[in-house]
C-alpha cells in the first residue's frame, strides 16, 4: 500500500511512519524547513520536502492508495483557546480543494471534540467541545467525512486519547516531569485525581495499521487505553524510578474550570476492552 503521511514531523507522525513503513511503501509529507529529527533512522522511509501551499497538488498527484493527516498546529494546552486553530481549517480546505482520487482518508482527533467526560467514553458520544482547539477539530472532522462521501473515499477518524513514548514533546507530562526532575527542579501538578488512559505510541501507530487492512472499521475510531491509571501515580512512579518523589508538587496548579476528571475511551472498533 502506498501512504503519504502529512505531519511526519511530530511525535505521532513520526511513530506512524516508523510503525507502517515496515509493511507498506511510506512517504513522508513535510514543509522544506521542517525539522526531520524524529524521522532519522527510518528505513525504508521516503520523504519529501513540499511548501504547505501545494500539499493538496501535491498529494492529488502521488498516486497514493491512502493519505494519513496528521499535521495540526497547536495540539499543546496552552494553545487549546488560541484563534490560530483557525489556520488549521483554512489549510485543510487548502489541501481537499485539490484532493479527488485517494481512496482512504485517515484524519485525526481528540477527546477535547466531546469536552470533559465523566464516565467511559464511547465512539458514538455527541460533539460538546469546550475548547477553540475541540471545536476545530470537529469541523475538520465534518469537512473531510464530507469530503471523502463526495469524491467516494473511506474514510476514518482515529480519534487519539492521551498517547507518550519516546521522541514526544516536554509540553506533556511524562516528559516535562521527567525533564524537571532531572534538572532537580520541582514539577508543579494538580492534584492528580484525574483517571486518566495512556496508550503508547508504537501501539497508537499499530493501530492506524489496524484500520488499514481491515474492511470493517469505518468512521471514528476511538485509539486509546481502556485500561486507566491515576495521574498521581503516573508521577509518583516517574519520582521514584529517579529518586526525586519530594520534587512532585502536587497541588501547585489548580484544576481547570473544564478539567477532564476522567479519560477512559472505549475502543469497541478496534476490539480492545
Amino acid at each position: 500500500m502506498k501512504i503519504v503521511v502529512s505531519g511526519a514531523t511530530g511525535f505521532l507522525g513520526s511513530w506512524v511512519c516508523r510503525i507502517l513503513s515496515r509493511t507498506h511503501s511510506v512517504n513522508a509529507l513535510v514543509c522544506p524547513d521542517s525539522s526531520l529529527y524524529r524521522l532519522e533512522g527510518i528505513s525504508p522511509l521516503a520523504i519529501s520536502k513540499v511548501p504547505e501551499l501545494q500539499w493538496g497538488e501535491y498529494l492529488q498527484n502521488s498516486g497514493a492508495d491512502t493519505w494519513i493527516s496528521l499535521d495540526w498546529s497547536g495540539v499543546s494546552n496552552k494553545d487549546r483557546n488560541e484563534d490560530f486553530q483557525s489556520k488549521n481549517i483554512k489549510r485543510l480546505e487548502q489541501i481537499l480543494d485539490k484532493v479527488k482520487n485517494i481512496p482512504t482518508i485517515i484524519g485525526t482527533g481528540s477527546q477535547a471534540e466531546l469536552g470533559p467526560v465523566n464516565d467511559f467514553i464511547s465512539e458514538e458520544l455527541p460533539d460538546a467541545p469546550t475548547t477553540k482547539y475541540g471545536k476545530a477539530k470537529v469541523q475538520a472532522r465534518t469537512m473531510m467525512k464530507s469530503h471523502a462521501e463526495e469524491i467516494g473515499s473511506r474514510f476514518f477518524w482515529g480519534r487519539i486519547f492521551s498517547t507518550y513514548g519516546a521522541l514526544d514533546s516536554n509540553d506533556w507530562l511524562i516528559p516535562a516531569t521527567i525533564d524537571s526532575l532531572l534538572q532537580g527542579k520541582r514539577m508543579p501538578l494538580t492534584k492528580g485525581e484525574q483517571e486518566w488512559s495512556y496508550l503508547h505510541a508504537y501501539d497508537l501507530a499499530k493501530a492506524f495499521e489496524a484500520m488499514l487492512t481491515s474492511t470493517d472499521i469505518h468512521g471514528i475510531v476511538s485509539v486509546g487505553n481502556p485500561e486507566t491509571v491515576m495521574i498521581r501515580d503516573v508521577a509518583n512512579l516517574v519520582g521514584k524510578e529517579l529518586n526525586k518523589v519530594d520534587l512532585l508538587g502536587f497541588g501547585d496548579i489548580p484544576y481547570r474550570p473544564d478539567q477532564v476528571m476522567k479519560l477512559a475511551p472505549l475502543c469497541e472498533k478496534l476490539g480492545i476492552s
